[in-house]
């Protein structure tokens, strides 16, 4: 079985149709655009037609940053840097479904993503070891992380349909537009189309 943590941004939904996982898992941890990753991962999902679990564990105590609704730390090279986040989604959805027969978690991590430590091939090696090395042999994969958004798209059949279901805002459950999620959604969608002319 292979599960793919999904948000309903770009890339994850670029993953999904591209290699089609088993199920398609989205966490609402407390964050503050839980409502907007939501709605898209579920739209997203029917439209592939894949399976979709919700898991919900509310964190936002633990959490810091624009996801978190709260002042960017100064600890994080970006304003929604939320501490471990990659890392305990993993967990999370690795400890859903490894009774199940889970042998793949997929992330959305995409050239790019080195901004956070958690978007480096050296954390995407040393979480796969880590969860391999446990009762299960899960292993941690990451199909995009050297290609850039834009690159990913043109590997995932049927994603441009897709695209307008997509959500990248960190900081609410509606676009605020401003963010850096907005942001790349906005940059990356004006490049595809411009592509596609």
């Amino acid at each position: 079985m292979k599960a793919l943590l999904f948000s309903g941004g770009i890339d994850s939904t670029a993953i999904a149709a591209w290699q089609r996982p088993d199920i398609l898992v989205t966490v609402d941890y407390g964050q503050a655009p839980a409502g907007g990753e939501l709605r898209a991962a579920t739209a997203i999902a029917e439209r592939l037609g894949l399976r979709h679990q919700v898991i919900r564990i509310d964190c936002r105590q633990l959490g810091q940053g624009h996801l978190a609704g709260r002042e960017a730390s100064p600890l994080g090279a970006a304003p929604e840097w939320w501490p471990y986040r990659n890392q305990w989604l993993v967990t999370v959805c690795a400890m859903r479904f490894v009774s199940e027969g889970l042998r793949d978690v997929l992330i959305g991590t995409v050239a790019g993503d080195e901004v956070h430590r958690d978007g480096r091939p050296a954390f995407v090696d040393a979480l796969d070891m880590l969860l391999s090395l446990q009762e299960g042999g899960v292993r941690l994969r990451a199909p995009a992380i050297g290609l850039r958004s834009e690159d990913l798209l043109e590997r995932a059949p049927g994603v441009a349909g897709l695209l307008p279901w997509t959500f990248s805002c960190h900081v609410a459950d509606q676009a605020c537009g401003q963010c850096r999620g907005c942001a790349k959604h906005r940059m990356v969608l004006g490049n595809a189309r411009r592509s596609a002319n």
